[in-house]
């Protein structure tokens, strides 16, 4: 399709400068207004292992690789990122992003990759404080659970939904460069904006390397980001 029609599903895309060669675009997606047709009105193919998919899993991805468009044209590139085989998204050569999504918003972080060597992209709803008492033991490490000794429950369960949603955007943003899976009690936060490998992943990234990360707090939730130049 020579002129892509945005579906009734999804809202206006947003787009934002956070840098040089780097743009997050977010929309908002209805799963309940996803049509038959919506795919071949944004002329997106739908994946074939999407198919039989609920309509939530199809109007994330919809919104998803929408976002994803939009950025690579603010880069001045064309296309939409495929699917690698362990379901990362595969885009055009010389870019690089992350996708996320959560209760009906879709954002997408693009870089340029002459500019950026990887990028990780995470947004969580805020968890409740009960929610967040059964997690501390599977997401934190003991040094970030002794951090939270003095904090009321609503401050514990904001900060692990902050730490966790971070620990995602490392995940995503180290996995493309290293190959190697790692979890929660791979990497610590030990100062404001810094998470700390506690496992070396590859001889490029031993144990002991810090990487910076950014977060904004919003009413219902955290997104958070991480953008490594070269």
């Amino acid at each position: 399709m020579t002129n892509p029609q945005r579906p009734a599903c999804l809202s206006q895309p947003h787009q934002e400068e956070l840098a040089n060669g780097l743009l997050r675009v977010s929309c908002r997606y209805q799963p309940e207004r996803l049509l038959d047709d919506s795919f071949l009105l944004a002329g997106i193919p739908l994946p074939v292992t999407l198919r039989t998919a609920v309509a939530k899993r199809k109007a994330e991805y919809l919104a998803g690789r929408w976002c994803a468009r939009e950025g690579l044209q603010g880069l001045g590139a064309t296309g939409i990122p495929g699917v690698n085989e362990d379901r990362s998204p595969r885009w055009p050569k010389g870019r690089i992003g992350s996708i996320t999504h959560s209760h009906g918003i879709a954002e997408v972080l693009v870089a340029d990759a002459e500019r950026w060597l990887t990028v990780g992209l995470d947004t969580e709803q805020w968890v409740v404080p009960e929610r967040a008492a059964r997690l501390e033991k599977e997401l934190f490490t003991d040094y970030e659970r002794q951090q939270l000794n003095r904090m009321t429950p609503l401050q514990r369960a904001n900060r692990l939904t902050l730490i966790f949603s971070a620990k995602e955007s490392l995940f995503k943003a180290l996995y493309p460069l290293t190959g190697k899976r790692f979890y929660f009690h791979d990497a610590e936060r030990r100062k404001p904006d810094r998470l700390t490998l506690l496992r070396t992943l590859n001889a490029d990234w031993p144990k002991g390397t810090e990487i910076p990360f950014r977060w904004r707090e919003r009413q219902h939730g955290v997104l958070s980001w991480i953008a490594l130049p070269r």
